[in-house]
């Protein structure tokens, strides 16, 4: 064998090594190529640039809250004062509010009755409180009279006159949609005794108290007195005891 083909066959194992080679090289650009993200790729097959695509668009603003506005006061009304505006009135005038009050579209409730109270000799009053409704004036029936009393939607108390012994009296709250009805708690019977009974009992508390402020009175004035002739008779002693 000559020299030349020796060097021919000599080369030639050396020719896969050098293709492995540049197989190696390659290979890791192929494999990078081919596990790029599936998800950019499938954004671009369907036209959609996720780039352009933002977290924030996604989030609408909330919408703003209303400041609730505090509630209205419970207007200063006293259903048994006499001549005092109406709930309705104040609050027109004052801005508070009227919870639990009826309006004028409905029924009166019945007044709360009080009680009957005897002034003079034979003059019968009676009192009463104003229901929770929109009220424009007072019936007062009296069993054994026929004409019936009336008065103001400010009124709670009326004089009834001579009024007979165990003679049922009630008081009806009236509006422009009609009257109210009688009830236990807006009807009761006159009974002198215990009118007169009453009358002396508030009578002897008012006593007793005036006689209660009278004695303390004289108790602080007699005190008052004797510390101040303590006081004189030290003052003398220590002055004669000065002198001798």
């Amino acid at each position: 064998m000559s020299t030349g083909t020796m060097l021919v066959a000599f080369r030639n194992p050396l020719r896969p090594p050098l293709l492995l080679s540049f197989v190696l090289l390659i290979l890791p650009s192929f494999v990078t190529l081919s596990t790029s993200s599936p998800s950019n790729d499938t954004a671009h097959l369907h036209g959609v640039n996720m780039d352009d695509y933002n977290d924030d668009d996604d989030i609408s603003p909330s919408p703003a809250t209303k400041p609730v506005p505090p509630a209205a006061k419970q207007c200063n009304y006293d259903l048994c004062k006499e001549q005092q505006p109406s709930c309705q009135q104040i609050a027109a005038a004052t801005g508070c509010s009227c919870p639990g009050m009826r309006g004028p579209h409905e029924v009166p409730e019945p007044p709360q009755l009080r009680w009957l109270s005897l002034e003079g000799s034979d003059r019968v009053v009676v009192h009463w409180c104003a229901p929770t409704s929109t009220v424009t004036h007072y019936l007062v029936q009296v069993e054994g009279q026929k004409e019936v009393l009336e008065a103001g939607e400010k009124s709670r108390k009326i004089g009834l006159g001579k009024v007979a012994s165990g003679a049922e009296v009630c008081v009806l709250a009236v509006n422009k949609v009609g009257v109210s009805s009688k009830e236990k708690h807006s009807c009761t019977h006159f009974q002198p005794e215990s009118s007169e009974s009453g009358l002396a009992l508030r009578l002897g508390i008012i006593g007793g108290v005036v006689a209660l402020l009278v004695v303390l009175t004289l108790a602080l004035l007699l005190w008052r007195s004797r510390t101040r002739r303590k006081t004189l008779a030290r003052t003398e002693t220590g002055g004669a005891e000065g002198v001798l």
